[in-house]
């Protein structure tokens, strides 16, 4: 089918009103091009039912519309509209026709439009969408129609979106087998003898395999055709040398072509084995991996592909090599940036089962349309290769057994392997909440949570044997904050594949390492890769008093617990962690600034040191402050203004970094890192002078001309 892009030209209005006539009658309609998120261009209030962890957002009750003229070339076609998202209960009306409903603000959905289109009239398309209760979710998922919409055009025999699927079935002896399997439909009411065609051409697009079938297909009936291939040589997909392969398939009816259809696949192996640990293409590796949210910061949760395409731009320059996709699904074009840059990906589908995690959430619909949810989250996505695992739930409160929480598990699981058996399935859980009780501390009289706990108890592992079910079905198993059960387990559960699908970065340096020194462990996520909206508050910093609140107080909006900050900045934590994981080799500086010094600090474990980058602190002469070294270095020599700090150890034995205390007086810092006696590199900071003028930094150099690409601009 032909695809076409339908984000320009709609309008919208913000009405409870329920009937889609009246609704068209007022004079209020906006001017809009999609995506769109109405959220945030409504005031924040500190009494929003929202909470801090939606930011202190309020939703919405509006509508969309946008005029379609189809012209009568496109008579006896088949019309097939796409919504990739969008966030709240929806309801899409065709010349007031009711055509369908969609209530899961992350997953895609498909109309055919066909039988309520009139040719070559001017024809309205109207979506309602409903996100006025709140709370609704965990944290910002914004309002509207916030990602692409499509229309498909197709004949009356045709392949409908997502129904072409290609899977690696071998590598072997240099052959790669793959497997083709494309779903037809044909429409008409009579057989029809087809000529089905396919061809695989490499990157420079020449063909390198290609077949035919001839093919009976019963009248008003789909049908499955297999096509079962083998490349040598072949180019495999690999994070260095991420390589796709493109299959181009034909339906030729009487002579003619009558569809043609295209996608793309990427020739890769995948194990797990708690031994073995993960393998891409037979080669052990472990996921340096990171969470990420589907919002854009400043861009809400419209999605762009260019939003979608620089975040894994940064997260791949800063030493990822995987993410998770927290905690739905995310847009098509996120997938795609992973598939042409090289990013493996965990994909998730949902944070909620039957039991709510918020009044308004996805459980209300859970019972009803899970199914139908995952068949939309595998088939829309199957073809994509940096997808590794499926994860059917996050920190579910199911995990326990309630709810009939280990049935449903196995339910999730079978579905997922029944649609896709060549990946591995998964979930994630964090402690019961009978556990936290146990992590409380007295701080200043306060009674704090303490949630790097961990515990393990040998003699009463009760998370252990309560979740050992929920894990059963499972093909790996996701850690939320349990890192150091990993060499326990390794005794107690000897087959599990383990990773942490969420870690404090502050403990970065404990997860990484018992993360590389146990083979049960796959890999590391930390919460969160990039900074997001809403659990607002989660990484602050506090003087004085530790804050007994799980979130920040209105009118924090961004959580402020990423590695990468809202604007695409890297902070003091991601350089610490380029040091552990070797990604940078020269020492980096960081300073407390000396009005903190001598402060007592609270942070949350999501939180960081409020340490900057920076050795401009007017006014602050004289007073002390303390200077963090990250280095993988042995040792390393702070000078300040020339005049040496001395030496002191640092690198793995230091954990990494390396702490001076100094007093501040303007001018240069410097510190040289020493391996072996010999210098090793070098970092260094100045004072500042008074600001004269701003200076504009662009991403890039050039733009497409066509409306939606976007270059950041940092001032």
């Amino acid at each position: 089918m032909e695809k076409w892009l339908l984000n320009k030209d709609w309008h919208y209005l913000e009405s409870t009103l329920g009937n889609s006539i009246l609704i068209q009658m007022s004079r209020d309609w906006k001017a809009i091009h999609l995506p769109h998120d109405i959220a945030v261009e409504k005031k924040r209030k500190q009494d929003h039912p929202s909470g801090y962890e939606e930011g202190f957002t309020e939703g919405a009750s509006l509508y969309y519309k946008k005029e379609l003229i189809i012209d009568k070339e496109w008579e006896n076609k088949t019309l097939v509209l796409e919504f990739e998202g969008v966030m709240g209960i929806s309801t899409v009306y065709v010349n007031n026709d009711v055509v369908a409903k969609h209530v899961n603000g992350y997953t895609s959905f498909l109309v055919d439009i066909t039988e309520h289109i009139t040719i070559g009239e001017k024809n309205i398309l109207l979506v309602h969408v409903e996100n006025s209760q709140k709370p609704s979710s965990r944290w910002y998922a914004g309002t509207g129609i916030y990602r692409h919409v499509w229309l498909h055009v197709g004949e009356q025999i045709h392949i409908k979106p997502w129904n072409c699927q290609a899977v690696t079935k071998s590598i072997k002896d240099s052959v790669a087998k793959l497997q083709v399997q494309t779903v037809i439909t044909n429409k008409l009411e009579s057989r029809e003898k087809v000529i089905y065609k396919i061809e695989v051409l490499s990157s420079d697009q020449e063909v390198v395999w290609k077949d035919e079938q001839e093919i009976t297909l019963e009248k008003t009936a789909e049908q499955q055709v297999t096509s079962n291939l083998a490349l040598s040589p072949f180019q495999p997909w690999e994070l260095d040398n991420p390589y796709l392969y493109y299959i181009k398939i034909r339906i030729i009816r009487n002579g003619m072509e009558d569809e043609s259809h295209s996608t793309f696949t990427g020739i890769r192996e995948l194990s797990f084995d708690a031994q073995e640990g993960f393998k891409l293409n037979g080669a052990k590796l472990k996921l340096k991996g990171g969470c990420i949210h589907h919002d854009h910061g400043p861009l809400d949760s419209a999605s762009y592909d260019r939003s979608e395409e620089r975040k894994v731009e940064l997260l791949k320059a800063s030493g990822f090599n995987a993410i998770r996709l927290a905690h739905n699904p995310h847009a098509p074009a996120l997938l795609d940036a992973c598939d042409r840059l090289g990013m493996l990906v965990i994909n998730e589908a949902f944070d909620a089962w039957v039991a709510g995690r918020k009044s308004f959430d996805y459980h209300l619909f859970f019972e009803k349309y899970w199914e139908e949810d995952l068949e939309t989250f595998v088939k829309r996505d199957f073809n994509h290769p940096s997808i590794i695992m499926w994860s059917i739930g996050n920190e579910v409160e199911e995990r326990n057994g309630s709810s009939d929480g280990y049935v449903w598990s196995k339910r999730l699981a079978d579905k997922i392997k029944e649609l896709d058996s060549s990946r591995a399935v998964t979930a994630s859980a964090c402690s019961l909440m009978s556990e936290y009780a146990s992590m409380t501390t007295v701080v200043d009289g306060n009674v704090i949570l303490n949630m790097l706990g961990n515990n393990v108890d040998p003699d009463n592992d009760v998370w252990g044997e309560v979740t050992e079910k929920y894990f059963e079905p499972l093909d790996t198993a996701g850690y939320n904050y349990k890192v150091k059960r990993y060499k326990y387990d390794a005794g107690r559960f000897p087959n599990r594949v383990i990773y942490g699908s969420e870690t404090y970065p502050q403990n970065l340096f404990e997860n990484w390492e018992e993360t590389i020194n146990n083979s049960n462990v796959i890999g590391d996520f930390v919460w969160t890769a990039i900074d997001y909206l809403g659990e607002a508050g989660l990484g602050r910093v506090n003087v004085g008093s530790p804050s007994m609140a799980a979130g920040g107080e209105f009118p924090w909006f961004y959580a402020h617990a990423g590695d990468i900050d809202v604007c695409g900045e890297k902070r003091p934590q991601s350089y610490y962690r380029d040091i552990v994981w070797e990604v940078r080799k020269q020492p980096y500086i960081t300073v407390l600034p000396p009005k903190r010094y001598g402060e007592k600090i609270h942070f949350k474990p999501w939180g960081w040191e409020p340490v900057e980058r920076s050795y401009t602190f007017l006014g602050c002469e004289n007073q002390k402050t303390r200077v963090d070294v990250y280095s993988g270095a042995e040792e390393v020599e702070l000078l300040v203004n020339g005049r040496s700090y001395g030496k002191k150890q640092s690198g793995w034995r230091k954990e990494y970094k390396t702490s001076f205390e100094i007093v501040y007086e303007p001018g240069t810092l410097e510190v040289v890192a020493y391996i072996k006696g010999k210098e090793a590199g070098r970092d260094r900071l100045e004072t500042t002078n008074t600001p004269t003028s701003l200076r504009l930094e662009t991403d890039r150099t050039q733009m497409k001309s066509n409306y939606g690409d976007l270059a950041y601009l940092s001032i």
